[in-house]
């Protein structure tokens, strides 16, 4: 091990083109040290291992074992080779911000004798900057931060446009951007925070309740828009897309909670194509808007008003017809295996 020591020593002092003497000399020891050591009579003192292994440019570990850890190496190889990637893709969209706000700058200055469509520029490269700067600025909890600051970024350039155009449409946008995250992200935080850990059960009730108050508060503000901007001259939201919410909405829960039946998954799959088709079949009986072109539109779904010789006529009455057939079918499919493999199992 000491022949082994002193024959690396010896080999990497000559790679950097040093005597024994020279290296003594940036160790402040005497020149025979450092032949004791090559010979394997003596060897280093602890405290001499990080200078030495700064000027051999090798590891402590190496220099003890005395030996190239050569992954090791290829790690901090490949590491550098990150950071510096890194570092040219942060400066590269620096740059890139900075060539396109400054002229942007000036020429809206000069033409517009004012700062008008800048702002719009503005907020834009600062959405820009949140999905390729900001991550790697941010160093705990990037799940939270990255959508929140994506979401006021882009609610910030609606703002600005909203302004620039005079439009009274941003909080339909802003809402419609919101319901569309929390889609995302809303069941993701309630099942890694810990927050939500005791109503682990519940968690996908929950993410459709939010999901679900959304809806319809996004609901309620095209139906005043329309309203205010003379689009339609009635309110359509407690005659028609209420029923529709509560309704679907009372139907998501009761098929999640089919999943805590205790009985095989065949099972539980025909009990929800059976609940499937009793929505299919019952909604357009019962949703009566006032709307008489709506009306009609929602009677063109009725399977009772099918007819399967006559095709001419009718023609999505009986596809929808077909449909709950097929549904029926599987249903039943499913019921049959589910009852067989439950028998077999008792």
């Amino acid at each position: 091990m000491s022949k082994s020591f002193g024959e690396f020593l010896k080999q990497k002092r000559q790679e950097k083109n040093l005597t024994q003497k020279d290296l003594s000399e940036l160790l402040f020891i005497s020149p025979s040290a450092i032949s004791k050591w090559e010979k394997g009579v003596a060897y280093p003192d602890i405290t001499l291992l990080p200078k030495l292994s700064q000027i051999l440019e090798v590891s402590e570990h190496e220099l003890i074992t005395a030996s190239i850890d050569k992954k090791d190496r290829e790690e901090k190889k490949q590491a550098r080779k990150w950071r510096a990637f890194s570092l040219t893709f942060s400066m590269f969209w620096y740059i890139t911000y900075a060539l396109t706000i400054i002229p942007c700058f000036i020429v809206n200055l000069a033409v517009n004798k004012g700062l008008t469509w800048f702002w719009i520029v503005f907020s834009a490269l600062i959405l820009a900057f949140t999905f390729t700067n900001l991550p790697k600025l941010i160093k705990k909890n990037k799940l939270l931060f990255i959508p929140l600051s994506n979401y006021l970024a882009l609610e910030l350039l609606l703002g600005v446009c909203a302004i620039y155009t005079n439009g009274n449409w941003f909080f339909i946008a802003s809402l419609s951007i919101l319901l569309g995250l929390c889609c995302v992200f809303v069941p993701i935080f309630i099942a890694k925070f810990k927050v939500f850990a005791k109503m682990k059960k519940f968690n996908d009730f929950i993410s459709v309740a939010i999901i679900f108050v959304l809806i319809t508060i996004l609901l309620i503000v095209i139906d005043f828009y329309t309203i205010n901007n003379g689009l339609i001259d009635y309110h359509w939201f407690t005659k028609i897309a209420l029923p529709i919410v509560l309704t679907i909405y009372a139907i998501i829960n009761i098929l999640l909670s089919v999943r805590f039946f205790k009985f095989n998954k065949l099972l539980k799959t025909s009990v929800i194509l059976f609940i499937i088709n009793i929505i299919l079949v019952l909604c357009p009986l019962i949703i009566k808007p006032d709307n008489l072109a709506i009306q009609k539109e929602i009677d063109s779904f009725n399977i009772f008003k099918a007819n399967l010789s006559v095709w001419s006529t009718g023609l999505q009455n009986n596809i929808s017809c077909l449909i709950v057939l097929t549904i029926l079918v599987l249903s039943v499919a499913f019921l049959i295996s589910g009852l067989i493999k439950h028998f077999k199992s008792k």
